[in-house]
């Protein structure tokens, strides 16, 4: 009977933030002992839920080991990184013989003396299991690494920004890793690196254009599978950027040409697809400008999903100095101010410091008298891909200029119009939306948006220049330098 092992381990790490990932956010978002099929699916949990319905369907005989998720945040604690390492190291050696493997990983994990965490846990599988077939699911946002590439059979990142379609490519992998079990294709890796740095919508054309050709080419002259990874620009380690990834059936030459044919064609398409990036000013004037209820401010610099603290106060001192009673900033991530509105109830009126406490890029606390409106305990979203998620215990508050912030203790980006809605408020007739996200909330919001806008505050890592803000990644990389493939 063939055996198959699922599992993973994944976060999103990002040098610039200054508090680590502990075991405390693992446990957080997602710690699974071999169980994570036997919960609801969640964001990562989610293809292990479609590796299994597929192996039981197929007859074949599942192994679940460790599954361990954490919100994008610092790198994590090489305590903690050697301790989940070794649970699935453990759990993949005592699994006895496997046959095939398939991994949820996200690609951009670093660890306190790691920095490529995926690279290991695939190279240290692979070493157990010489004879398996071994494959991963990448978020987009990784690191891509030549010791992933050489580790593993097959690698399918999503192709969606947002990440709409994890089951989808959790599907694709499993396919490639079966056929590839049974003889049936030979997986040949090609990596195409594009020494470009940027943030890619997939949302809009030409992105939406540029991946329905990579689906056009998968079957085609023998291409299994083709994944554009776009790097994580808040990572600064030696192999940060956006490479293509393609697989050919048994074709090196074929692999390789059509990974520089896409790559050509994204770095052609650079200026098009570089997102306009507005200051908090020049978002409400904007905003202002459309004339028409909730009008969506993107603020980019200040999303969980990134690592970054969503609590940061540029956008509520912007509305409240242009004067917009009535618009939504959320979810803030403050778990001193929820608690003590928590005591306090709904209806009472406080002076309270809110934000600007997670780190230096918090910016500054404000000090504001607000009346309580709505607090709601173990409060949930819906997620960028449909699934449901923790938000924590959340509460509403209006400011004296009618500027209601939504605050939660557990830090998540907004995902959802729901993560408003169920707390009672109506971002569809607000004048302006504000959502600590850059673009896992479109997804949710687009079809309620009488616009979108992207806003960068001073909370941003600016990439793009003049300077480079890394110190272990060089500066050859487009927008920073013009042409980067002018010198070696």
């Amino acid at each position: 009977m063939t055996r198959v092992f699922i599992g993973g381990i994944a976060t999103e790490s990002n040098t610039f933030a200054t508090i680590p990932t502990t075991m405390a956010d693992y446990e957080s978002l997602g710690l699974f002992h071999g169980n994570a099929t036997a919960q609801a699916p969640e964001h990562f949990t989610a293809p292990l839920h479609v590796w299994r319905k597929n192996a039981e369907a197929a007859g074949f005989e599942v192994v679940e080991g460790l599954m361990a998720a954490a919100q994008p945040g610092g790198v994590t604690l090489a305590k903690v990184w050697k301790a989940l390492r070794d649970e699935l190291l453990v759990d993949v050696a005592k699994a006895g013989p496997i046959d095939i493997v398939a991994l949820n990983l996200h690609g951009a994990m670093i660890a306190d003396g790691e920095d490529d965490c995926e690279g290991v846990i695939l190279e240290e599988i692979r070493k157990l299991l010489p004879d398996a077939i071994i494959g991963c699911e990448l978020d987009l946002h990784c690191h891509l690494t030549e010791k992933m590439i050489d580790a593993a059979d097959v690698i399918v990142s999503y192709k969606e920004y947002p990440h709409t379609d994890t089951a989808e490519r959790a599907e694709d992998l499993w396919d490639l890793l079966v056929r590839t079990h049974r003889g049936e294709i030979k997986p040949v890796a090609a990596r195409a690196e594009m020494r470009m740095l940027s943030v890619w919508h997939t949302t809009t054309p030409p992105m939406t254009d540029f991946v329905q050709s990579m689906f056009d080419a998968e079957g085609q002259d023998g291409i299994l599978s083709i994944s554009f990874c776009h790097g994580f620009a808040y990572g600064d380690v030696p192999a940060m950027g956006s490479n293509m990834l393609v697989y050919a059936d048994g074709n090196a030459a074929k692999a390789k040409e059509t990974a520089e044919t896409f790559k050509n064609r994204v770095w052609d398409l650079r200026h098009q697809t570089r997102p306009a990036a507005l200051t908090p000013d020049q978002g409400i004037a904007k905003a202002r400008d459309i004339g028409k209820p909730c009008v969506v401010l993107a603020d980019t610099a200040d999303n969980a999903g990134t690592g970054a603290g969503t609590d940061s106060t540029y956008m509520v001192t912007a509305l409240q100095k242009a004067g917009v009673k009535g618009a939504i900033v959320g979810m803030m991530f403050d778990p001193v101010v929820v608690g003590i509105v928590r005591g306090a109830g709904v209806g009472a009126t406080l002076t309270l410091r809110i934000g600007g406490k997670f780190s230096p890029r918090s910016g500054p606390p404000l000090d504001l008298e607000v009346r309580v409106h709505a607090v709601q305990d173990d409060h949930r979203q819906t997620t960028v891909a449909g699934q449901r998620m923790r938000c924590g215990n959340c509460v509403v508050l209006e400011t004296k200029e009618g500027v209601l912030l939504v605050l939660n203790d557990v830090r998540t980006q907004t995902f959802n119009p729901d993560a408003f809605t169920g707390l009672g408020l109506d971002p569809a007739n607000a004048p302006i939306v504000v959502v600590k996200s850059t673009q896992h909330f479109y997804a949710g919001f687009a079809p309620i948006a009488s616009a979108i806008f992207y806003v960068k505050t001073d909370a941003a890592i600016r990439f793009e220049g003049p300077v480079s803000p890394y110190t272990r990644r060089n500066g050859n990389y487009w927008p920073l330098v013009e042409d980067p493939f002018a010198t070696a």
